[in-house]
């Protein structure tokens, strides 16, 4: 291998780095584009979603909290018959036990310990029928998971429901067949 031969494999060596530096600088500068128009779009999107719930907070009005949840629950993937005929059976601090034609349905809020309902405590008197944990369909509501103004028409009905307690931003919603003897 002679010197011009190891030269130019120098050069060639340093050419490729070079186009390499180059390559990656300029798909660098490219990400962080990406990244800043993502940027611009998502806060775009919030500052929308945001501006689109004040504008609905002003008109939603709940006024009566059993029809608008029957209207809610038909929005639903339920049983068929659940949102029919619904009636507030019992009602304990932060949830609230319905009947419907196709069964029972347990509103609460996330926090609750619902082995508690279930086995009753000195706190609450139990509920739910033996076993209806493992039976229940569970749906956790917010306004991810139902609708966008979920929350604040859940706001205005829980007030109606609990006007002591703060009202929760979701809930969970447990709907099972009843059996004939638990009647």
């Amino acid at each position: 291998m002679t010197e011009a031969d190891l030269i130019l494999a120098m050069l060639l060596i340093a050419g490729f780095a070079m186009t390499g530096a180059l390559i990656t600088y300029g798909n660098a500068r490219q990400a962080r584009a990406v990244q800043e128009v993502g940027k611009v779009l998502h806060d775009w999107a919030i500052r929308h979603i945001q501006l689109s719930r004040v504008t609905a907070a002003s008109t939603i009005r709940v006024e009566d909290p059993m029809v608008w949840l029957q209207n809610a629950l038909t929005r639903l993937p339920l049983p068929e018959g659940s949102a029919k005929g619904l009636a507030l059976e019992r009602q304990g601090r932060g949830w609230i036990l319905f009947r419907s034609m196709a069964g029972k349905l347990l509103l609460t809020r996330p926090e609750i310990d619902l082995s508690i309902l279930e086995r009753g405590s000195r706190f609450a008197s139990p509920v739910l029928p033996k076993g209806a944990l493992r039976k229940a369909q569970v749906l956790e509501l917010s306004s991810v998971t139902a609708w966008p103004t979920f929350d604040l028409e859940l706001e205005q009905a829980w007030k109606r429901w609990f006007p002591e307690d703060l009202p929760p931003d979701r809930v969970r919603l447990m709907v099972w067949q009843e059996s004939p003897h638990h009647r």
